[in-house]
């Protein structure tokens, strides 16, 4: 993807010429694509491991390509990227520094985990069946232990991105900035400063999904971003709904 282009006169920032709404809507539709994918290789029993590394590489690779848009597009209107217009007001309650929270990925890895495990224990107690470990379900002693870690080190790179945050949101109004040129130096400062931010934040955005995949087997990455796309799809599906439903006419 190559650099953002300016905004549009609405304000909206581009992507290779086209508005960032454009752009989005084309990753939600690549997205759903995914989600088909995996949930294919997720039922299939006889994929190798190749070729659901293959898969999981893709998927992961559509995730850098959507933050080096994201990226492209915040040099040219920063501010669009904390208020996106192109979202639902249901995803806007779960914005942080311009996305999802990192370690929300390691909670859905848990709830997902403790779902699948679940899900097996009658027939693993009655005898029928056993623990499979093929899904989150499965996930060993050392593997959890890896997400506990991965887990604490996120928690202290979003308080670090937090205070960047709240630095970024303060201008300082020295003597003279009140003038039109002052004002408008600092408020570049700030933009500047929010950047900053956005960088960071959708940098351990994408950094903790790859550690996620990273210690899990390929039919467990596999069923991680599973669940992490149909999250995401569901989410952005259910807020278009209700906003269409409340700008419905009586």
């Amino acid at each position: 993807m190559t650099a953002a282009s300016r905004p549009q006169s609405n304000g909206e920032p581009l992507v290779d010429g086209e508005p960032f709404t454009k752009f989005f809507g084309c990753w939600i539709s690549e997205q759903s694509r995914d989600l088909a994918a995996l949930r294919e290789a997720a039922a299939a029993a006889s994929s190798s491991s190749a070729d659901l590394r293959r898969l999981v590489d893709r998927v992961l690779g559509h995730y850098e390509h959507y933050y080096r848009a994201k990226s492209a597009a915040a040099a040219a209107d920063v501010r669009a990227m904390f208020a996106p217009s192109w979202i639902s007001t249901t995803e806007s309650l779960y914005l942080w520094c311009g996305g999802w929270r990192p370690t929300a990925a390691l909670h859905l890895l848990y709830s997902k985990s403790g779902a699948q495990l679940e899900a097996q224990l009658p027939a693993f107690l009655d005898g029928t069946g056993s623990l499979r470990g093929d899904d989150l379900g499965g996930l060993s002693a050392d593997q959890l232990h890896a997400a506990d870690q991965l887990q604490r080190r996120t928690i202290g790179r979003e308080r670090e991105i937090e205070e960047a945050a709240a630095a970024a949101q303060m201008v300082e109004l020295a003597t003279g900035a009140m003038e039109a040129a002052g004002l408008e130096r600092e408020m570049e400062a700030k933009a500047e400063g929010m950047r900053r931010v956005l960088e960071m934040a959708d940098g351990l955005r994408l950094d903790t999904m790859r550690a996620v995949v990273a210690l899990l087997r390929p039919p467990q990455a596999v069923h991680f971003l599973l669940a992490a796309a149909e999250l995401h799809l569901a989410v952005h599906h259910l807020g278009r709904r209700k906003d269409a439903h409340a700008h419905a006419p009586e």
